[in-house]
């Protein structure tokens, strides 16, 4: 089975991943989502004032998460693929294995 995430879905798993590090609610969270072709993808994630940079594995880490908490996935069975086009911005392909 193959999931696909556009860049709200990635968003709120940087929140939901973000909110579980610094123990908040999600919905406090604020993220912004970034692809740079010599560095890769990232994102910022602030929370009261405290700002927190994510890097690639952590982007696929908070897929995982996401799918783990709010959809009872099983994250070592996930394969996540991050991508970014100009039309649709930073996506993912997650493979369910």
């Amino acid at each position: 089975m193959e999931l696909l995430f556009n860049e709200q879905d990635l968003v709120d798993s940087v929140c939901v991943y973000t909110a579980a590090k610094e123990s908040n609610n999600p919905e406090s969270i604020e993220a912004d989502l970034a692809y740079n072709p010599s560095v890769g993808f990232s994102a910022t994630a602030n929370a009261h004032g405290k700002t927190r940079n994510l890097n690639e594995q952590d982007l696929i880490d908070s897929v995982a998460i996401y799918l783990r908490d709010y959809h009872n996935f099983n994250p070592d069975r996930l394969l996540v693929d991050l991508r970014y086009t100009e039309k649709e911005g930073i996506t993912a392909s997650i493979q369910v294995k």
